[in-house]
């Protein structure tokens, strides 16, 4: 299946679906107060361009470069500032943590796809696509696509593209494993029309598809001279080329299954706001500079975006990315150095660094969430862990107050693996259930469930295994995490169950997880508020790489089970899949919804998780002299903070 990044949303059973709860599947949707989808614009804009950038206007001058009317597609789309018209110039300082930090250029400069979020998070609009529509079993699903758009090489951006991705790409073993998930073929009406045929219907693909970003950087023109069934002579090209098949050239050409690669190659053209001229490596810095080609504009015609240029500075220690922080060199950020512990003084240091604090509406539902492995090789294990009363009584027996108070400077509330409760699908029994901590009540609800007996002070199995365990924490991933966890241990210790906390190294983490090696781990809690549709992780065993208390059932659900790795599920667990299954086929949204309830009520009565508590706002930092910012911005990696917020038109004052 397709590699998904840690935080990534998973590629559901049947299609790769991710989706808007509140769009209509089978109706154009209208854009919101930060789109205007008539080239009129509301403030009368004719949108044929009256303005480029003065550095664009010189090249046309010289005739380097064709003029504006003939760059911009017939109808491009107007993005409505979130304050004012903005001015040209500038460059926006930002940061990551290495080569793997690549997700946060996606989320800045890197989202567009054929539709996208509307800001507020509450509908999936037109983007690259105008119109799109459902047919009545949604095993079809058909785009309109705007006309006139072109690369940043000026080359036509076309149906033919969207085909390329698909059938050429993505249905191509050779070249991805997401193939064998059947992701859907597409066949090219006309030079702007392209339908996608799925073998079983995928209701949730249109709103916010795994594939969406991927399929519009796949550029037919530049890429078919790599893949062995467009040039014949491929393979030896490779061969030319150090490369030991034409596949691996592909995939570095390309970044089929390493996304990162895309942002390696500055070759490789693209339809975002910048483009790249210093690639991404493991250190220095990585460049980006205004495509001439971009098909956005402002409401008085002016072509977006307003900056220059963006320039990554590429760190190895978060401590250094918190001093950028402080001293004002990042003009806007969101990411790593913004913890609770950092805030006060993040704050404190407002007036000196030249930046304010903007708040970040959280979707993560958990500081904590705690990991049975329900699906443990070791068969005694694994029978522990499977005793639901068991997961009750250790969940009864964390005080979780005290970790607010000494951990979360007393922010936030007892909280199971569980919806948020300003998102659409809260329901408080699954939140509030097993929170109260009563250390009589865990050690009665143990005796009860037959681990009464003891040796040398730990509690035995009714087999006579002890209650001796390792918890698994990722020890460069959030220190508040691995605090909370030596609570929790403690607590643990008065319930005579002995618990060792191994802390470790994020990937060695990570593999132990993916590899079913762990007995408890720990993660934050994801998908809290209308993410919980598309990537229910923690709600059921729906993803092989992130639903960590049992990932060979998730496995098994993902491969039909045809995954070697994988385990078959209980029944009772298979039939909870099921309804996820029926959400991911059902076209009508308000019939998801409750499908959605029905799934959540079933997670509760399972429990197949231990949350700690409930994650208060986050926030990020803003340059006084960077605007078009909001001051508020969901937080998710479904909505791409801060991309729905419309990047290309930040400037510089």
């Amino acid at each position: 299946m397709h590699t998904i990044p840690r935080g990534a949303a998973p590629p559901p059973r049947r299609g790769l679906a991710l989706a808007a709860a509140t769009a209509a599947i089978s109706l154009v949707l209208s854009g919101c107060d930060f789109f205007s989808l008539d080239p009129e614009g509301e403030d009368g804009a004719t949108g044929e361009g009256t303005g480029e950038a003065p550095e664009l206007a010189a090249l046309v001058d010289e005739g380097e470069l064709p003029p504006l009317e003939e760059r911009l597609p017939e109808d491009p789309l107007v993005v409505e500032p979130v304050d004012e018209i903005g001015s040209y110039g500038g460059t926006w300082n930002s940061a990551i943590m290495g080569i793997g930090d690549w997700p946060w250029l996606g989320r800045t400069v890197g989202y567009e796809q054929l539709t996208r979020w509307n800001t507020e998070w509450t509908e999936t609009i037109p983007n690259l696509a105008t119109d799109w529509e459902y047919n009545d079993d949604a095993t079809e699903l058909t785009y309109e696509l705007r006309e006139g758009l072109r690369w940043s090489d000026g080359e036509p951006f076309t149906a033919e593209d969207i085909a390329f991705a698909m059938n050429d790409i993505f249905n191509n073993e050779d070249l991805t494993p997401v193939a064998a998930t059947n992701p859907g073929t597409a066949e090219v009406l006309d030079e702007t029309t392209v339908t996608i045929t799925f073998e079983e219907p995928d209701a949730l693909w249109a709103e916010n598809d795994l594939l969406g970003y991927q399929i519009v950087n796949k550029p037919k023109h530049y890429l078919e001279e790599f893949h062995i069934d467009h040039n014949e002579d491929a393979d030896e090209r490779a061969e030319e080329e150090g490369y030991d098949s034409w596949t691996e050239m592909f995939e570095v050409e390309a970044g089929v299954t390493d996304s990162a690669l895309t942002w390696q190659n500055a070759d490789l053209p693209t339809m975002k706001p910048w483009m790249v001229t210093e690639p991404l490596a493991d250190s220095g810095q990585m460049e980006l500079e205004r495509n001439p080609y971009y098909w956005k504009v402002d409401p008085e015609g002016n072509q977006l975006p307003y900056l220059d240029r963006v320039v990554f500075d590429i760190l190895q220690d978060e401590e250094v990315m918190l001093t950028r922080a402080l001293n004002g060199e990042l003009d806007f950020h969101t990411r790593h150095f913004n913890t609770p512990e950092n805030r006060p003084v993040v704050t404190e240091h407002q007036e000196s660094g030249g930046y304010e604090l903007m708040e970040l509406e959280l979707s993560e539902m958990n500081t904590a969430v705690i990991a049975f492995n329900l699906t443990a090789d070791d068969e005694e294990l694994r029978e522990i862990f499977q005793d639901r009363d068991f997961r009750v009584a250790m969940s009864t027996g964390i005080n979780r107050q005290d970790i607010i108070d000494v951990v979360y400077q007393g922010q936030g509330e007892p909280w199971q693996a569980a919806p948020r409760e300003e998102g659409p699908y809260y329901n408080e029994e699954l939140a509030t259930q097993y929170t109260d901590y009563d250390v009589d009540e865990a050690n009665d609800l143990l005796d009860e469930a037959g681990y009464d007996e003891r040796d040398g002070g730990v509690r035995q199995s009714p087999n006579g295994t002890p209650l001796s365990f390792t918890l698994s924490v990722p020890g460069d991933f959030r220190p508040d995490i691995i605090d909370a966890m030596e609570m929790v241990v403690e607590f643990w210790d008065d319930l005579d169950v002995d618990v060792d906390l191994d802390t470790a190294e994020r990937s060695r983490w990570q593999d132990q997880s993916e590899n079913n090696e762990h007995e408890i781990s720990v993660w934050s809690g994801d998908n809290g508020m209308a993410d919980v549709m598309y990537d229910p992780r923690w709600y059921l065993p729906a993803h092989s790489g992130e639903s960590n208390f049992a990932i060979p059932w998730a496995q098994w659900y993902e491969s039909d089970g045809n995954d070697p790795r994988s385990q078959e599920p209980p029944q009772d667990v298979q039939d909870h899949l099921e309804i996820y299954d029926e959400i991911q086929a059902e076209p009508d949204p308000d019939a998801r919804d409750a499908l959605v309830e029905e799934m959540l009520a079933e997670s509760q009565e399972q429990f197949y998780a231990v949350g700690i508590s409930l994650p208060q706002p986050g926030y990020g930092i803003v340059a006084t002299d960077f605007h078009n910012v909001p001051a508020s911005l969901p937080e998710s990696s479904i909505y791409n903070t801060p991309a729905p917020a419309n990047p290309e038109q930040f400037f510089i004052e």
